[in-house]
């Protein structure tokens, strides 16, 4: 009962809030199947720009929003979808430990994508997806 009380909690936290998805470089509003794609290494360059997908950290609550409604993956299924990707060569995207970190890796490297809640975003981050809970 605990852990259904605290999931419930943590799912309050980001209910009714818009996201986006940023990028280091100007580039086209994107579909949600091109943002799934970019996540899953499916898509790796866009507009002649190398892609860098940011992920937030494992237990992080908007990461698992994201996945849920943006790659529309459980976490087992993932997990095990990058140990295959391991295999071929492929590594899963780069992690950071807050969605200040992510935005600040995007405002600093080219080609960086990354997942945030709006409140973050400023007049320097290029939106190319939004999406709201």
């Amino acid at each position: 009962m605990k852990y259904i009380v605290l999931l419930f909690l943590l799912t309050l936290e980001y209910s009714a809030k818009e996201y986006a998805i940023v990028s280091s470089v100007k580039m086209q509003k994107l579909s949600k199947a091109q943002v799934r794609a970019i996540f899953l290494k499916k898509l790796v360059q866009l507009e002649n720009t190398k892609l860098v997908p940011v992920n937030l950290s494992y237990n992080d609550s908007l990461r698992a929003l994201f996945e849920e409604e943006i790659l529309n993956i459980g976490k087992n299924r993932l997990q095990s979808y990058w140990i295959k990707q391991h295999y071929l060569g492929q590594r899963p995207p780069v992690t950071m430990k807050s969605q200040k970190a992510a935005l600040q890796f995007v405002k600093n490297v080219d080609g960086a994508v990354a997942y945030v809640e709006m409140k973050y975003i400023d007049s320097s981050c290029n939106v190319i997806y939004k999406w709201n809970d």
